[in-house]
């Protein structure tokens, strides 16, 4: 068995495979950047070497530090470098044991060009496209026809991908998804694909030895996506028996085509009609692979490191077992009522259900940052059947209270609850397609603004003062109320308060009985958890969090308040479409951002005239900062 390994990873991932290297005895060692130097992977691990200002991506400054930690082996975890073929040749050359399939395979099948003409010569049914010279895209892209796909040739975790409905669409998107690709992937390279309507999305996980011997573990249905990321998967699919059999049997083939060894997935397309196309095959272990431990009850990163010790697969095919359902649930740091986008802040996991497993890389009031995947955590869930496995997950759901970042807790309970979903009536468009009702427009009750305000009140110190040391409201006559204003989801609003010797009263209503303990508000018979990071609450009121802004009473600049531009989430500009001076109309493309590696586009929100630009390409920029200063106009050419 490997005695010592580098784990070329971060966050969760890291956090996963150093579990399991604990329980085998192998010594740890990671890597971190400045953002990661306190997370919990440094701290869980056995040693930790600072990366300097270089990423994670940086291979030879990696194999570097295993050199310095006199490691035996590297562990790229799943996504990074776990692709990456010349990674893989590198740590052979230096000596070192890549915890992934042979430099071979992943030339092969590492490659999604490759891949699909290997899968061809075997006669398995591949998706219609083109993935020839970058020189003919926008002429293939015409062959083929609308709507199609383009992808990162070397993609993965739905970056480098962008459907296209229109050639007017196509060179935009093609741009996006080539810099997307080269931040992630250090490859620029793309293909395009027909678009297949309404299919499921199967994976077939597979594992081979030095010894020849390949496996499968099933499969799992992962068509619950947006914006081409997972959010739900579960395993087993609802597949027919025998149309499972041909997936497991074209998976295998595609393995024993490669000699593959160790981890591997082959992911498959399928049609309302059962007919079935082969997409690619990620050449390492995935995100969703704790679904497929929960029913077979394996450990898989174990499996991993008794391959690439030379051990045989622990397990022939007829003894791998499969019992119950099992769900994995993708917690991020977002927010489902605006496109998804992504959220950084401090993060207070403050509940989570006791019943369930949970890998996360975080521990608590550690820092979400814009710069890495805005994954919190992961929920899996495992039930006697799918129903029993809904059943949990919807009540787990209920039992998270995570406070400081927008999270999609609200939107997975939606998903979890909704009929069709559990009735097993979907594909991978269905989230966009429904999403108005999945994710409806945000509205912050008045109730939170109130009890906004009473925490912020209970928890001043003056509030324990006796009325000749308290200034901000007492008078000799009484209590004069107090006002607070409040922004929330784009909504201000201005609560009063006025203290008597029954309790708090807003107006005419009932004095209400309040109290504060351990950041939870008791208020009119509800418990009220909350976090103030800096004067900005964040606090959850009947299973949904909120985030609340107090607002000064200041003079605000009335001169061009609703025209300039701010930055909606924190991240890197990437790309300016316009100059100073320049007549912009409404919805034309201004600035693209970079966060957390995905590009999100800022369009204009009206006529106007671009006055100031207050960033350059490469900066960095934080949510709420202003972009651009846009004059009204309404002769914009």
């Amino acid at each position: 068995m490997i005695k010592s390994v580098l784990i070329a990873n971060r966050g969760e991932i890291a956090v996963r495979i150093i579990r399991t290297a604990k329980k085998l005895n192998i010594h740890t060692v990671v890597v971190y950047s400045e953002a990661d130097a306190d997370s919990l992977a440094v701290q869980m691990s056995d040693e930790a070497f600072f990366i300097g200002i270089s990423s994670y991506l940086d291979s030879q400054k990696i194999i570097e530090i295993a050199a310095k930690a006199k490691v035996e082996a590297i562990h790229p975890g799943y996504g990074f470098l776990s692709e990456n073929v010349t990674f893989a040749r590198k740590c052979e050359e230096a000596g070192f044991i890549f915890i992934g399939p042979s430099p071979e395979a992943l030339q092969k099948m590492g490659s999604k060009k490759e891949a699909k003409e290997i899968a061809r010569e075997l006669g398995i049914p591949v998706i219609p496209g083109y993935e020839g010279t970058q020189k003919s895209l926008v002429h293939e892209a015409e062959k083929i026809g609308y709507p199609l796909m383009i992808k990162a040739v070397m993609g993965g975790g739905g970056k480098g991908m962008r459907r296209v409905d229109s050639g007017s669409d196509f060179e935009q998107a093609l741009g996006s998804c080539q810099r997307e690709a080269i931040a992630a992937f250090g490859n620029g390279d793309v293909l395009l694909e027909k678009i297949i309507e309404e299919p499921r999305h199967i994976e077939v996980q597979i594992f081979g030895d030095a010894q020849g011997n390949l496996v499968h573990l099933f499969e799992r249905d992962c068509s619950l996506q947006r914006r081409y990321q997972k959010v739900i998967e579960e395993a087993p699919s609802h597949l027919p028996n025998a149309l499972k059999e041909k997936l497991y049997g074209a998976a295998l083939t595609i393995g024993r085509a490669v000699n593959y060894r160790g981890a591997g997935t082959v992911e498959f397309l399928v049609d309302a009609q059962g007919q079935f196309y082969f997409m690619e095959m990620n050449t390492r272990l995935q995100v969703e692979h704790p679904v497929t431990e929960a029913i077979t009850g394996l450990d898989l990163v174990e499996w991993q490191f008794r391959i690439a010790s030379n051990e045989p697969l622990p397990l022939p095919q007829e003894q791998i077992p499969s019992h119950g359902h099992a769900l994995e649930l993708r917690l991020y740091a977002e927010d489902p009522h605006h496109n998804f986008k992504p959220v950084a802040g401090p993060l207070w996991m403050k509940e989570t259900p006791p019943s369930i497993r949970i890998d996360t890389g975080f521990k608590q009031k550690d820092q979400v940052t814009p710069y890495y995947d805005p994954l919190i955590a992961k929920a899996i869930i495992k039930g006697n059947d799918r129903p029993d496995a809904f059943v949990k997950a919807s009540e787990s759901l209920d039992q998270f209270t995570i406070l400081g970042v927008k999270t999609n807790i609200s939107f997975l309970k939606n998903l979890i609850d909704d009929p069709s979903i559990r009735e097993n009536h979907f594909d991978i468009g269905y989230i966009d397609r429904h999403l108005k009702r999945l994710a409806p427009p945000p509205s912050t009750p008045h109730e939170v603004f109130v009890a906004a305000t009473l925490i912020r009140i209970l928890s001043s110190p003056q509030h324990e003062a006796s009325p000749w040391e308290e200034s901000h409201n007492w008078r000799l006559t009484g209590f004069s109320p107090i006002s607070m204003e409040w922004s929330s989801n784009g909504e201000t609003k201005v609560i009063t308060l006025t203290f008597t010797p029954e309790g708090w009263v807003q107006g005419m209503g009932k004095p209400m009985e309040t109290q504060l303990i351990e950041n939870t508000l008791l208020f009119s018979g509800k418990q009220i958890p909350y976090l103030d990071d800096m004067g900005k609450l964040s606090l959850k009121h009947e299973g949904e969090t909120y985030s609340l802004s107090p607002i000064e009473f200041v003079p605000q600049d009335k001169k061009h308040p609703e025209y300039r531009l701010s930055a909606p989430m924190t991240g890197k500009v990437v790309l300016i479409h316009v100059k100073e001076g320049d007549r912009v109309k409404k919805g034309q493309p201004l600035v693209i951002l970079e966060a957390m590696k995905m590009e999100h586009l800022i369009n204009a929100p009206k006529n106007g005239i671009v006055k100031r630009l207050c960033y350059k390409i490469g900066d960095v920029v934080h949510e709420g900062t202003e972009l651009i200063d846009l004059e009204e106009s309404n002769d914009a050419a």
